[in-house]
């Protein structure tokens, strides 16, 4: 089978395409310069760049899947909301229509949990009305419509992922994912030796490991799945706080150091606890391991080699 990654070389792509790389001829795309670095860990893939992917003629052959995580992240989103439409909106479509007319079998596309809206309450399932209020999740879901209806309509194979707040090492310590909640602050616990909140930490998140992210899709890709919307999440929901406080814990246990968590005056806040049910992905057979420590393990780890 081959497999297109779209952003193989970002946070999630990059330890995917490497993943799928041992049992699958994979071709990653990127929009800028692939380092020799990248070419030698990645050595198993071949590259291609993205633009190429634009264009009809130009979209690489015989592909059976395409893997779509190209997109502007929320942080961009939001400064550049024209170019999260370009990106997140009008690419995705490019990208389905070149696949669709070029015999691609199947198209699994990255979304996030961020459609279902800012107050979550209760659980969260595939069902669940989606009310995104920010360009990035906006963005996000107009791209799922593109998907979905080629799905209905016969035209290609959809698969939507609607994921979780992950956490785990990337590939490459240059992948700009250090604003991501569970990442930033393993960093500032290496960097710092202390982690610092910007609120009472009382919000509560639903947090999923890079692992599970990663093989989930493995799985996925090697399953006859019927298509649809997939909510990709640990099924659970903690406190920022709570998650600091193990970060703590594993840092301290990492680097031997004491590592103090400094929040702001605590004001008191309503929160709401929710779950986003995995519900679709366990019914076909995959269930996450959520094996949170041993991820913060080798983020702290991975951190503490490259940023110390």
């Amino acid at each position: 089978m081959k497999i297109l990654i779209t952003g193989g070389l970002g946070y999630v792509g990059g330890r995917l395409s490497l993943a799928l790389s041992e049992s699958y001829d994979v071709i990653v795309s990127s929009r800028g310069e692939v380092s020799g670095e990248m070419c030698n860990v990645l050595n198993k893939s071949s590259f291609v760049n993205h633009a190429l992917l634009l264009k009809t003629d130009s979209f690489p052959k015989g592909v059976d899947t395409v893997i779509h995580l190209a997109a502007l992240n929320e942080i961009d989103s939001v400064k550049f909301p024209e170019q999260a439409i370009e990106v997140n909106v009008n690419q995705t479509r490019q990208i389905l229509e070149n696949a669709i007319r070029n015999g691609v079998q199947r198209i699994i596309y990255f979304s996030t949990i961020h459609v279902y809206g800012k107050s979550l309450s209760g659980e969260i399932t595939e069902q669940t009305l989606t009310l995104p209020t920010h360009p990035y999740a906006i963005t996000h879901r107009a791209a799922e419509d593109y998907i979905m209806s080629a799905h209905y309509a016969g035209k290609i194979q959809g698969i939507v992922v609607r994921m979780s707040n992950s956490f785990g090492p990337p590939l490459f310590p240059v992948v700009n994912r250090w604003t991501l909640l569970v990442n930033d602050i393993c960093r500032q616990a290496v960097t710092f030796k202390q982690i610092k909140l910007i609120s009472n930490g009382c919000q509560f998140r639903d947090f999923i490991t890079l692992t599970d992210v990663i093989d989930a899709i493995v799985f996925l890709v090697g399953h006859a799945s019927a298509g649809g919307i997939l909510n990709l999440s640990s099924g659970k929901s903690v406190t920022v706080k709570e998650m600091s406080e193990l970060v703590k814990l594993v840092a301290e246990k990492v680097l031997r150091v004491n590592v103090p968590i400094v929040m702001p005056p605590d004001v008191p806040t309503t929160e709401v606890y929710f779950q986003i049910l995995p519900d679709r992905l366990k019914s076909i057979g995959f269930v996450p391991q959520n094996r949170v420590q041993l991820e913060l393990e080798d983020l702290i780890s991975f951190c503490n080699r490259h940023f110390n």
